[in-house]
């Protein structure tokens, strides 16, 4: 009877104990859902207020006495949709790549062109933030075959982190090296991230917290999409980071282009 009761008792337990993780990850989950609907309705709704407001000043007939406020809110409205463009494209890719549609395209290029022109596209961040971007390039082409465009995002979102989490003057080292493997590295002087966030950081929809749900922009995607689309080239990528000392992260890939 107490052999059976143990049983019984263990039994009962393990199921409780089951029950209880399904329930923490349904919340967990729930709320991870949450965050993304409230993130994703002020990121299009802020750039589009901005839209209709640009639209509104440019339909009154004496802005065009003015070519610098003409010019001016023609740049927000540009700015603010090439940004919703940049979000509608990462849900995209994310959703094709979670259901395998993911395909990768093989070009020929140089890590060094390839990270140079990426950076190019953040000018107008960079200049508005005061913000330093140092290339620690080999004087040798680093040449690699892979999808341009798929890494091209992969280096804008860790760019782009890089600017949003920081506090002061951004300074952004970009180092590039290759031996048995491609070794591609960013590190910023930023608020940093904690040991317990690191472990969910790759995680879809994942977001640190900063106190304010959307005083950084964002889904929660970058990250979770960067790391796929490292692993689809055969590489890896890691965080090194410590709260108020700057994060950096080390993509790993093979030399696939003798």
């Amino acid at each position: 009877v107490w052999i059976v009761s143990t049983i019984v008792l263990i039994f009962i337990l393990i199921l409780l104990t089951y029950l209880l993780f399904l329930i923490l990850k349904q919340k967990r989950l729930s709320e991870v859902q949450k965050d993304f609907v409230n993130n994703m309705t002020h990121e299009f709704k802020t750039p589009l207020a901005s839209i209709q407001l640009s639209a509104d000043v440019l339909r009154n007939p004496l802005i065009l006495q003015n070519e610098q406020r003409l010019l001016n809110y023609a740049t927000i409205i540009s700015t603010e949709a090439t940004q919703l463009t940049h979000q509608v494209e990462r849900v995209l890719q994310m959703a094709h790549a979670e259901k395998g549609d993911l395909q990768l395209s093989k070009d020929h290029f140089t890590w060094q062109t390839l990270i140079k022109e990426t950076v190019a596209s953040f000018e107008h961040a960079i200049e508005l933030k005061n913000a330093q971007i140092i290339f620690d390039f080999p004087e040798q082409p680093i040449t690699f075959l892979g999808d341009q465009l798929h890494l091209k995002n992969c280096i804008r979102n860790l760019i782009d982190n890089a600017l949003k989490y920081n506090t002061g003057n951004p300074q952004i080292r970009i180092s590039l090296k290759a031996s048995t493997q491609i070794e591609i590295s960013f590190e910023d002087n930023g608020i940093g991230i904690s040991k317990n966030d690191q472990k969910l950081l790759f995680q879809k929809f994942y977001r640190v917290n900063t106190g304010n749900i959307h005083n950084v922009k964002g889904f929660g995607l970058g990250l979770s999409y960067t790391r796929l689309i490292v692993k689809a080239h055969g590489g890896n990528i890691y965080c090194e980071s410590d709260l108020g000392k700057g994060t950096k992260f080390v993509i790993y890939l093979p030399i696939n282009d003798l």
